[in-house]
């Protein structure tokens, strides 16, 4: 598979370039994530999903009688 490398756009090929999309361990760096040269561009979270975790709990009340007493008289 051809590609540029993200980082120099020097082209690279996933059978030569063991760091492939890369072009090398140096464009490779994960210290480009640290210092947000690469982020992932789509939400993990949608505006929906982030309402939903921020508002509060539901409560949900279950019957658990049992119409007859079991043999281990629980």
């Amino acid at each position: 598979m051809l590609h540029k490398c993200p980082i120099c756009k020097t082209p690279t090929d996933s059978t030569v370039h063991g760091d492939f999309p890369f072009c090398s361990e140096r464009c490779r760096d994960l210290g480009n994530w640290a210092t947000d040269k690469y982020v992932v561009s789509d939400p993990i979270f949608t505006e929906d999903d982030i309402a939903e975790l921020e508002s509060p709990r539901k409560t949900v009340i279950l019957d658990l009688e049992l119409d007859e007493p079991n043999d281990a008289g629980h």
